[in-house]
């Protein structure tokens, strides 16, 4: 879908990417649809951070989770330093758990950050967030601050890579981060 100019969206959205995850971050999940996404819509306003190139930050949450014997999906987030290509994940993780583990637990290793690139189409960039089992344990508001703190090495990372843009990320940031406190404490 093409945007126009007069299409009124916020500058950034988070969105789950499945609606499965463990019980214990239920709660949190879909507070970002109730609380956090329609208060970015009404806090963050596109026109006060610069042109139409970038139009929105689009921020997927990529949960573990457990439905059944046969539906798990177990994240193992990979180290960064690293810098493992996707066909290296499987044998990264041969070194970390048994095929066996793997298999019996749904291990699968992921970077904690994956952040696509803008498309000059659209004005949007897609980034997602991996979550590990570990995660779904943690407190509701441990979850949010955690999550907090991911969205905004995101946003920080897009900035840093299109600091070329006429784009007030700076503003953006102070605004995100407002909003994310508010949602925090909510």
């Amino acid at each position: 879908m093409e945007l126009t100019n007069d299409t009124c969206i916020t500058p950034i959205k988070i969105v789950r990417t499945l609606d499965n995850c463990y019980p214990g971050s239920r709660r949190v999940l879909d507070s970002i649809t109730e609380l956090l996404n329609p208060r970015l819509q009404e806090e963050l306003k596109s026109q006060r951070y610069g042109n139409d190139t970038l139009r929105q930050i689009e921020i997927n949450t990529a949960m573990s989770f457990y439905d059944d014997f046969h539906c798990k999906t177990n994240y193992v987030i990979a180290d960064e330093s690293l810098k493992l290509r996707q066909a290296d994940y499987y044998d990264e993780l041969l070194t970390m758990y048994s095929e066996d583990e793997i298999d019996r637990e749904g291990l699968y290793l992921r970077p904690r950050y994956q952040i696509g690139p803008l498309s000059k189409r659209t004005g949007l960039i897609y980034a997602t967030i991996v979550f590990e089992k570990s995660f779904s344990f943690l407190s509701e508001k441990e979850q949010k601050r955690l999550m907090s703190e991911y969205f905004m090495t995101v946003v920080e990372r897009i900035a840093l890579r299109k600091k070329k843009l006429n784009y007030d990320f700076s503003l953006l940031m102070t605004d995100f981060k407002n909003v994310l406190d508010w949602w925090v404490n909510k």
